[in-house]
């Protein structure tokens, strides 16, 4: 009875593996090539002319064209402006949020393409990555009109000066060099997602056989079909609050299955969003902001990003309850 179980999901894991791995490699290695080779500042003009339209610096401009490559080198640019007295704080948290979706771009191409899609198929991938998408931009538009309304009697000083510090060339790496850490950098990735991959499959396919998750939908049904969704959107939801990409896995493998809905993942992983975002913000963002602009500003910016993550996701969440 056991052996028969291991070694169906044995099967069934190592299937996906073998469908998805393949794509995610390449994924992951194409577009980090091109970010490393420097291929991404065509997106400047793209988020030149949105950021010009709030009243921010110069300076602020090219941070948040900066972030497009690297949030931690967009943040200390305006760090550095703050110390200088070019920028104000309120210019500092603004330019944070309208940073949001300049900051996202990369990650389209280095995760949520090459990994997300495969991992969630096409269409329910596509939508999660579109409302992923929309989610930033909705930030960065909030971003511009705090701006608007907090710098709109401020003068901002020109900063050509520093931007002629910083030439074009200083992004772009050699070829060869750019093809090694690329490749250096979707090993160290494939290692960390291959082995929860794997072990995620595994254990979802052995639950699906033990009939497990049929159990699961009796204890959660109540709370369920307050909601009207399936028992196992808690079960995603909470996956992806330990860990993201099992909770990617867990989805994929479960929508594959038909045990859940594409509105289903949807909402699992959007709520698991909401109920983790203060552990996130604190873990990750929080240490950063922190270390570039001091507590007090560095708590305000965390404060209003995950303040408008939140309000964003929940907004979507009940879009899509009504649906």
């Amino acid at each position: 009875m056991i052996i028969p179980i291991i070694l169906t999901s044995l099967l069934y894991a190592l299937y996906w593996m073998a469908r998805i791995v393949p794509v995610i490699a390449i994924g992951i290695l194409a577009t980090s090539f091109a970010v490393n080779a420097g291929l991404m500042k065509k997106f400047d003009r793209l988020i030149k002319p949105l950021s010009s339209k709030a009243n921010i610096s110069t300076l602020s401009a090219l941070s948040v064209v900066t972030c497009t490559f690297s949030t931690t080198a967009g943040y200390s640019m305006l760090s550095d402006g703050l110390n200088e007295k070019m920028i104000s704080e309120r210019e500092v948290i603004a330019t944070t949020v309208i940073s949001s979706f300049p900051s996202i771009l990369s990650h389209f191409f280095t995760f949520f393409i090459p990994v997300v899609i495969p991992v969630l198929g096409l269409t329910t991938g596509a939508i999660y990555v579109c409302l992923v998408g929309l989610a930033a931009f909705l930030k960065t538009c909030f971003g511009i009109i705090l701006a608007r309304l907090w710098l709109k009697d401020a003068k901002t000083p020109s900063s050509k000066s520093l931007l002629s510090t910083k030439p074009d060339d200083a992004l772009v790496e050699d070829k060869q060099h750019a093809l090694n850490k690329s490749a250096s950098g979707t090993y160290k990735m494939l290692k960390r997602i291959v082995p929860t991959m794997f072990i995620t499959l595994f254990l979802v396919s052995v639950a699906v056989e033990l009939n497990l998750f049929d159990s699961f939908s009796t204890i959660l049904e109540p709370l369920t079909n307050i909601l009207g969704l399936e028992s196992e959107v808690v079960l995603i939801s909470a996956t992806e609050i330990v860990n993201t990409y099992s909770g990617l896995i867990l989805a994929g493998s479960l929508l594959d299955k038909g045990l859940i809905t594409t509105k289903g993942v949807l909402i699992a992983l959007l709520l698991g969003n909401v109920v983790s975002f203060s552990t996130r913000f604190v873990k990750h963002s929080l240490p950063l902001h922190v270390s570039l602009f001091g507590p007090k500003l560095g708590g305000k910016t965390v404060a209003v990003n995950a303040a408008t993550t939140l309000v964003i996701d929940v907004l979507f969440i009940i879009v899509l309850l009504t649906l």
